[in-house]
């Protein structure tokens, strides 16, 4: 019985397979026999740190040509290899032999003629210049029989079984693979998010009184999206009332109550803080008496800015009608502007908003069933939306650093808050934004893992498509552990060392849904 074998180092895979039903290819790679004149093939995929080649050949027999049909991935690229020459290198003992290919008879497929000048073992090599120098690809040990008599009734091992999608339709989705290897996993839990704005980076400006706006003396009137500088002057405000006079009593009006109020209010402050310390009024009261004070001094701070505003306007330009400066209150965007130039505004109407993205909070809500399990929650990623699945870190190489994780469960939600702060870097989040978060829990295993991007979801279970061969592909049913961001744990389904598809199994799965690829073989 023939099995064609191989000694490869670590960092090469390889699997050598006899198939009983392939076709002699002629010198474009084109069928040269029709079914009934059968010939054994062999195949081979090897898989180095640059490339994969998949080869085909016939039985070899001593001193007879023979077509390798050899596919060469880029593994880099995921494409073909256009271009440039290769070298087959055979030995067997002392004796090499070497067979230079000056460049591919189409995209990614080169078709030597081999030689092997005696019967036995060879070991069979490529050489690929890549980067100045040579990738050597060990393609293993090849069988070469002494006759045509032997090599016709030696014994082949049984192709592969599985799905076919050829070399061209792998390299059309950039068909990528990785290894099935044991790796440390640190659970990671999937949350649900949101893009919050950092406290103190978001403000909204309104008008202190009725009036008219206008752009900002010898500036024209900003548009959203502008980016402004803290205490920039966007707009002016002229009031409407009709005497400019009015508008500064009203303003000194409006203080005078607000401060009477104050006053007023810290003295029932102090009062009853002074009972309570005898235990003559109860926390509530104590509570309920530092709020209206508090209160009364915010109305009493805003009455005085308005306040000096308009002394400010009225000082600096004591001939012209009375007007207000709106200014930015720190860097950022202007994020709205729901007013035009001209336009009336209403007393506390919002002129517009500023608001600085740069760093940005993501707060998501915890069940209290998983609270615990989390341990600290230092480690954290964010999954980015779009095409193709990509996490990007939160902290660490993220930049970012955990805020807070809630020590009280709401008794609505039964949830916990947990909030990390993130550089926003090129804005590639937006308040508001919906987003899933990848916390480490406390939780760290050696386990056989694969990436996440290799899983197919189908009828409520996951699959993967193993590739068994250069054009052949398994689809086994998995039972996945834990997870860690984009590795995932694979209880059975898989055997350390096989390759998964990571990405390109979809067009696997249509292609073998429709039927629209043969079972074995095909013609190049």
């Amino acid at each position: 019985m023939y099995i064609c074998k191989s000694v490869l180092p670590v960092s090469v895979a390889a699997l050598l397979v006899a198939c009983n039903h392939s076709h002699d290819h002629d010198a474009h790679g084109h069928d040269a026999h029709g079914p009934e004149h059968p010939e054994q093939t062999s195949q081979i995929t090897v898989w180095s740190d640059r490339y994969e080649v998949f080869a085909e050949h016939p039985a070899l027999v001593a001193g007879e040509p023979a077509t390798f049909i050899t596919h060469i991935t880029d593994l880099q690229t995921l494409e073909p290899r256009r271009e440039g020459a290769v070298k087959f290198v055979l030995q067997q003992g002392e004796t090499k032999v070497e067979r230079a290919e000056a460049a591919p008879a189409r995209a990614g497929i080169y078709l030597p003629n081999l030689v092997f000048p005696e019967a036995g073992d060879w070991q069979l090599t490529l050489q690929i210049p890549t980067d100045g120098s040579n990738a050597n690809v060990a393609l293993g040990v090849v069988k070469v029989f002494a006759d045509a008599h032997d090599a016709a009734h030696g014994e082949f091992a049984d192709s592969p079984e599985g799905l076919s999608f050829l070399k061209e339709q792998q390299w059309k989705v950039k068909t990528e693979t990785a290894r099935v290897s044991r790796r440390s996993l640190t659970e990671t839990v999937r949350l649900s998010a949101q893009v919050r704005p950092k406290p103190g980076t978001q403000a909204n400006v309104v008008a202190p009184l009725a009036g008219q706006l206008a752009g900002a003396p010898g500036g024209a009137f900003p548009n959203p999206g502008d980016r402004v500088e803290a205490d920039q002057v966007l707009l002016v405000l002229r009031p409407t009332f009709s005497d400019a006079a009015a508008a500064v009593a009203q303003a000194e009006a409006d203080f005078a109550i607000a401060k009477a109020t104050l006053v007023q209010a810290e003295s029932a402050y102090q009062r009853t803080k002074q009972l309570a310390a005898a235990q003559a009024r109860s926390a509530r009261e104590l509570e309920e008496s530092e709020l209206a004070y508090q209160s009364a001094q915010a109305r009493h701070d805003a009455a005085a800015a308005i306040l000096a505003t308009f002394k400010s306007a009225r000082s600096n330009s004591p001939g012209d009608p009375l007007s207000i400066e709106l200014r930015a209150p720190f860097d950022g965007v202007l994020n709205a502007l729901p007013a035009g130039p001209g336009d009336l505004v209403s007393s506390g109407q919002k002129v517009f908003d500023v608001l600085n993205s740069d760093a940005i909070w993501l707060e998501a809500r915890v069940p209290e069933a998983v609270v615990v399990s989390l341990g600290k929650a230092a480690n954290a990623s964010v999954e980015l939306s779009g095409g193709e699945r990509v996490m990007l870190p939160v902290t660490g190489e993220g930049g970012g650093a955990l805020i807070s994780l809630g020590r009280e469960v709401d008794v609505r939600t039964r949830t916990v808050p947990l909030i990390y702060e993130m550089p926003n870097l090129d804005t590639q989040f937006r308040i508001g934004q919906q987003i899933t978060l990848h916390v480490a829990t406390a939780h760290t295993q050696s386990a056989l893992a694969i990436p996440d991007s290799a899983l197919v979801e189908e009828g409520g279970w996951f699959v993967a498509y193993v590739q068994v061969a250069g054009e052949t592909f398994e689809k086994r049913q998995l039972r996945l552990g834990i997870r860690d961001r984009d590795w995932v744990e694979v209880l059975s389904g898989l055997e350390e060392g096989e390759r998964v598809v990571t990405r390109g199994a979809h067009a696997i799965r249509l292609s073998s849904a429709t039927g629209a690829i043969p079972a074995h073989g095909h013609a190049h």
